[in-house]
């Protein structure tokens, strides 16, 4: 049995509990639905671990939209992604079967792309390209269409606080992460620990260095992308997982920090776990030398730029129509007694922190 619904559980747990309190029913909502609509494209392929992962792909391209986007939104995000998600495996297919050979006369014109992308490309081990790098691009784009959280930044254009509502839970979603993320490469994945568990205590010291206070939030964020980081380094040397540790945990800090300042909303972080993640498991290739410079980047970049570019598009048509984000009030007053008539927490008075 795969373990990668625990993955996205925990994805979604993250989300919700990185939230608004009055917006945590939607996430599991949103989630539950994006993961239902890639599952069900990715299944026609009858091979179920590609209906998980184009599932998996489907959700975390809503992660960190929380309670910014519709139902409608989200579902129309995931339908896309999914379909982006099978051309990348499909792509990964027609790679790794057009190197083993050399090209018939017809298509000798192209020998040049051919050799190209034969040497840069890697192959899809552990859904890196076609989940990760595809999600993680996906996030950036619709976070920058759907823009922030009412009330994230003040009229002056700088953050304002707006506090995890729920740490624990969100605590125990990247757990989830960790035991789910043993789906994707049973092999790869004490690797992949080691280096998760390298970012998260390398976030923890220097969030302490950098802002005075250990900040555990981004020490999850920091987790989990040592966590795909690893999956790209692999079974390695010692130095080289640490190496990877070590730049998840800042790398995730920074880069979260330097998008909240460029009025990117990511409160989960997942531009950084799963966008930026793959490109520091490639760096710490090429420095300990495992890998020719330059090799895999391809395998990044389209993905990434195809998703980016997928999500992009579908935000900014939702938004034209006005089908992406719900009315300010309602995200004010809170998108799940709006849109369900309940709330999450009904025994509590919710009210901005």
């Amino acid at each position: 049995m795969s373990l990668l619904p625990l993955f996205a559980l925990g994805a979604v747990l993250m989300e919700a509990g990185m939230g608004r309190a009055k917006g945590a029913l939607h996430c599991f909502v949103k989630g539950l639905a994006a993961f239902a609509v890639g599952a069900i494209i990715g299944g026609f392929t009858a091979d179920e671990r590609n209906a998980l992962f184009c599932g998996t792909a489907a959700l975390l391209a809503t992660v960190g939209l929380s309670d910014r986007v519709t139902l409608t939104g989200a579902v129309s995000i995931s339908f896309a992604i999914a379909l982006a998600h099978q051309f990348v495996v499909l792509f990964d297919r027609l790679v790794s079967l057009a190197s083993s050979f050399a090209l018939p006369d017809p298509f000798s014109v192209l020998a040049g792309l051919h050799k190209v992308v034969s040497a840069y490309w890697l192959p899809d081990y552990a859904g890196v390209w076609s989940v990760h790098a595809l999600a993680g691009g996906a996030a950036l784009g619709a976070l920058l269409v759907a823009g922030p959280r009412v009330g994230r930044y003040t009229r002056n254009g700088l953050p304002a606080p707006m506090p995890p509502h729920n740490l624990p839970l969100a605590g125990l979603g990247i757990f989830f992460v960790w035991v789910g993320a043993s789906a994707f490469s049973a092999p790869l994945w004490l690797s992949a620990s080691q280096t998760g568990a390298i970012a998260f205590l390398t976030a923890l010291g220097w969030t302490r260095w950098r802002f005075g206070k250990t900040d555990p939030s981004f020490a999850f964020t920091a987790f989990w992308t040592g966590l795909i980081a690893g999956f790209v380094v692999g079974s390695a040397a010692p130095l080289p997982l640490l190496l990877a540790g070590i730049l998840s945990g800042i790398g995730a800090v920074q880069f979260s920090v330097a998008l909240d300042m460029h009025f990117v909303d990511d409160p989960v972080g997942i531009v950084a776990a799963e966008g930026l993640a793959p490109l520091i498991g490639l760096l710490v290739l090429w420095l300990s030398k495992s890998a020719p410079l330059g090799v895999g980047v391809l395998s990044w970049l389209l993905p990434f730029i195809g998703g980016f570019a997928t999500a992009s598009l579908v935000c900014a048509v939702l938004s034209r129509l006005g089908f992406l984000r719900p009315a300010p009030m309602d995200e004010f007053v809170g998108v799940d007694q709006r849109l369900y008539g309940i709330a999450a927490y009904p025994e509590f008075e919710l009210r901005e922190a």
